[in-house]
């Protein structure tokens, strides 16, 4: 009898993911990397579910420098597919990074100092993009993960401003997103590298709580 309703609850799950998965719309073309996690525990034991999307190098070539985003008279084309994507979140979190090069004459502390302000500033662009898209209203909140760390010989640091946008999918009542964000990325940092990287090579996004732009 024990095996009997085993049975049936592991059909009865798997039926239930099947059909979550049927409803998350597929990745638009603007998406290179597009990691979907489930049921990540808060310290309270509530859960969320997260879906992280990192962009291609259209999106980053637009965020080289904050001085050229100011210049854009345009922004990023987001697709039917991509508003469909963002319409199904129940909270997006734009994160915004800037990579390990500071400004000519700053001092490290400086330079950190500039360029975590920098992060913050795209964080708050690209939230203005997704809220002009998006089909409705959804909340979104603005994470500054801050300065890439140093890298001893890296050449092109392109890819430390990566543009990645974080999509609540769901949650129970009173589940700390923060926490549950944290675990669902440390749990996940083998199978997407990258989630380390966001989590251990930036100098706002290694301590115990995140940073958050106003």
């Amino acid at each position: 009898m024990g095996l009997v309703a085993f049975s049936g609850w592991l059909i009865l799950a798997s039926t239930s993911e099947l059909k979550r998965a049927a409803q998350t719309p597929p990745a638009p073309p603007q998406v290179v990397r597009d990691i979907v996690v489930r049921n990540a525990p808060d310290s309270s034991g509530r859960h969320a579910s997260f879906r992280i999307l990192l962009f291609s190098d259209e999106f980053r070539w637009r965020l080289n420098s904050y001085e050229q985003v100011e210049r854009e008279s345009t922004q990023p084309l987001f697709t039917a597919k991509m508003k469909e994507v963002l319409g199904q979140a129940e909270e997006i979190i734009c994160v915004g990074a800037s990579s390990e090069e500071i400004p000519v004459g700053a001092s490290p502390a400086e330079g950190r100092a500039r360029e975590e302000r920098r992060a913050a500033r795209r964080a708050d662009q690209i939230a203005t993009w997704v809220r002009s898209a998006l089909p409705k209203p959804v909340a979104v909140r603005k994470l500054n993960i801050g300065h890439h760390t140093p890298t001893p010989g890296a050449r092109d640091t392109s890819d430390q401003r990566r543009v990645v946008i974080i999509l609540v999918l769901d949650h129970d009542k009173d589940t700390n997103i923060d926490e549950a964000l944290r675990e669902a990325m440390s749990s996940e940092s083998r199978r997407a590298p990258i989630f380390e990287t966001l989590l251990t090579k930036y100098s706002l996004s290694s301590g115990e709580e995140f940073a958050w732009v106003p």
